[in-house]
């Protein structure tokens, strides 16, 4: 096939997929993130996440001195490495919701640009080599743009009397200072009406998790979930809810959900952290990264499923 040279000539023969998957800590992620708006250029890295896949949103975090009087109808969020342009995403404002603190802005995704390797190796990326029925080629832009920050692999937990589902997710984010926690769940998923009903929810790292066990539980998460006795690896009770945790996870924080937002396919949940668990010093986590950003990283890929 012809479709092989050119992969070898373009990228050195690496597997083409929308992105790749790496075990990291923390401190090793090199990306920054910025929010570039009245002038001003905010950094976001540790405060910005996905919130919907369609339409496509983001969420910042401000702290109130940066939030002040600040004009963010339209925005551009670019997303660097050792002060290089990765990629860039013209953003509009949808809400800002005052969170004690500062301000969580929710923003609706408008265009892309992206600037990783060259013009030439992105167009035959998204036009040629992941080129698919089920999405579109602006679409394939946006969602290497938002990988070009790692997105950390979490594993959500939720029980009741009758009814237990673990699943993975990448959508999500943790807003430190505020102690907050955003999550922004399918609608399809069945566990997010008993999640919003009971308004509780337990998340927890990839620590050691096996990218397989985890891919595994994404399958069926949304219509027939692992019995907690079936699950790929052993499980403890958390602190507070009694939810069952991966005993290979390094720490897990317990979420009173106390506003949910239906952003379009995505349900964002909006909790406080009641318990913030830890149980290894330092923990690593699962990340997913898009394929052009890894092509110019250095981190090690992790084979899995996906």
């Amino acid at each position: 096939m012809i479709t092989q040279p050119i992969r070898k000539l373009l990228f050195n023969g690496s597997p083409i997929k929308t992105f790749y998957i790496t075990r990291l800590q923390q401190s090793q992620i090199r990306e920054k993130v910025f929010l570039n708006v009245a002038g001003k250029n905010l950094d976001i890295t540790r405060n910005n996440s996905m919130i919907c896949l369609d339409p496509f949103c983001m969420a910042a975090w401000l702290p109130a001195h940066e939030a002040a009087d600040l004009n963010a109808a339209n925005a551009i969020i670019e997303f660097k490495t050792n002060g290089m342009l990765g990629a860039s995403i013209n953003v509009s404002l949808i809400e800002t919701i005052n969170t004690g603190k500062g301000s969580l802005l929710l923003f609706r995704i408008e265009s892309v640009r992206n600037h990783q390797l060259n013009a030439l190796k992105r167009e035959m990326l998204f036009r040629y080599f992941l080129r698919s029925k089920k999405n579109t080629y602006d679409s394939r832009k946006v969602v290497s743009a938002l990988y070009s920050y790692p997105r950390s692999i979490i594993i959500v937990s939720y029980a009741d009397d009758e009814y237990c589902n673990v699943f993975p997710m990448d959508i999500h984010g943790y807003i430190e200072e505020e102690g907050i926690y955003l999550l922004g769940l399918r609608t399809t998923n069945i566990t997010l009406d008993k999640i919003l009903n009971a308004g509780k929810v337990v998340v927890c790292d990839t620590d050691t998790v096996d990218i397989n066990s985890v891919y595994n539980l994404g399958k069926h998460s949304s219509t027939a979930p692992t019995p907690v006795d079936q699950l790929p690896f052993d499980t403890v009770k958390s602190e507070v809810f009694g939810f069952p945790v991966p005993a290979c996870s390094g720490g897990y924080k317990e979420i009173e959900v106390f506003e949910h937002k239906k952003m379009g396919y995505h349900m964002l949940m909006i909790g406080r952290v009641i318990n913030n668990k830890v149980l290894k010093p330092n923990p690593e986590s699962l990340y997913h990264v898009g394929f052009l950003q890894f092509q110019n990283s250095n981190y090690t890929s992790i084979e899995g499923l996906f």
